[in-house]
C-alpha cells in the first residue's frame, strides 16, 4: 500500500465518523423542529448513539475492522485483569495531573448534561468506547501495523488522532496518552479487548463522577492534598508493576491486526 493510499484512508475514515455524528444532529434537530420537541442533551444523546451505531456497522459491513480475526478469545482473565490495573492506575494519574496544569475542558458542561441523560450514559460510557477501539485500533492501528512494520509508529500515530478527533483541549494529551496504552496492548495481544474493556471502564467512571460530583476537580473531592498523592503514589507504583508483568506475559512478537 502506497502512503497516498494509507493517509487517504484514514482521512476518510475520520471523515465517515463526523459526517455521521452531524448528519444525525441534523436530523434529529429537525425531528425536534417539526414534530418531537426535545432538549439539546436528548438530541445530542440520540444523535451519539445513531451515529455510533451506524459507524460501527460502516467499519465492520466494509472489512476496515474484522471481528472473525481479532484474537479477543485468547486473551486470558490474568492479562485482562493486571490490563485493566494498568489503565486505572494511568487515569488517575493523567487526570490529576491534566487538573493540575489547568488544561481547559471545554466540554464539560456538556458532558455532565450527558451523563445525567440514560440515552447519554449509554452513549459515552458504552457505544462510543467500543466504535473508538474499533475505528481508531481495529482500523487505523491496524492499517497502520500492516503496512508500516513500524509498531510504535503505529500507535502513536494512532493514538494522535484519537486525542485530535476529541477537539477538546483537557482531552487531547489525555486520550493521547491512554490512546498509547491501548495501541500498546492491541500490539501485543492482538485482541482490542482490553482496550475496550479499560475504554468501557474509564468513560463509565468519568460519568459516574460527573452524575456525583459535577465539575469539582479530585482535590475538591478529596479535601486533602496529601490524600489525592498518596493515590497518585498508589497508582504509579501499581501501574508500573502492571505494566511490568504485562511486559514479561505477552507475547513479544507482532500479533495485531495482519
Amino acid at each position: 500500500m502506497s502512503p497516498r493510499y494509507i493517509i487517504l484512508t484514514i482521512a476518510k475514515l475520520v471523515i465517515y465518523y463526523f459526517a455521521y455524528q452531524l448528519g444525525f444532529s441534523a436530523l434529529f434537530m429537525g425531528l425536534s423542529h417539526l414534530m418531537v420537541p426535545m432538549d439539546m442533551t436528548t438530541m445530542t444523546s440520540l444523535a451519539m448513539v445513531a451515529s455510533t451505531v451506524v459507524m460501527a456497522w460502516h467499519l465492520t459491513h466494509f472489512g476496515y475492522v474484522d471481528l472473525a480475526r481479532d484474537r479477543y478469545r485468547e486473551v486470558s482473565r490474568a492479562v485482562l485483569g493486571v490490563s485493566i490495573v494498568f489503565i486505572f492506575a494511568a487515569m488517575y494519574v493523567l487526570n490529576l495531573l491534566i487538573e493540575q496544569a489547568g488544561i481547559p475542558n471545554t466540554m464539560e458542561e456538556t458532558f455532565i448534561a450527558m451523563s445525567r441523560n440514560p440515552l447519554g450514559m449509554l452513549s459515552i460510557a458504552l457505544l462510543a468506547p467500543v466504535l473508538e477501539e474499533l475505528l481508531f485500533r481495529g482500523a487505523i492501528q491496524g492499517l497502520l501495523q500492516r503496512t508500516l512494520q513500524r509498531p510504535w509508529v503505529a500507535i502513536v500515530a494512532a493514538s494522535l488522532i484519537f486525542g485530535v478527533v476529541h477537539m477538546n483541549p483537557a482531552q487531547i494529551p489525555f486520550a493521547t496518552l491512554l490512546g498509547m496504552i491501548f495501541g500498546w496492548l492491541y500490539y501485543r495481544t492482538g485482541s482490542m479487548l482490553p482496550g475496550i474493556v479499560g475504554h468501557v471502564l474509564n468513560n463509565s467512571l468519568a460519568c459516574i463522577n460527573m452524575v456525583l460530583y459535577g465539575n469539582a476537580t479530585i482535590e475538591e473531592q478529596m479535601s486533602n492534598p496529601l490524600a489525592m498523592w498518596a493515590w497518585a503514589t498508589v497508582a504509579i507504583l501499581a501501574g508500573g508493576a502492571a505494566a511490568v508483568w504485562l511486559n514479561r506475559h505477552i507475547g513479544r512478537e507482532e500479533t495485531g491486526a495482519r
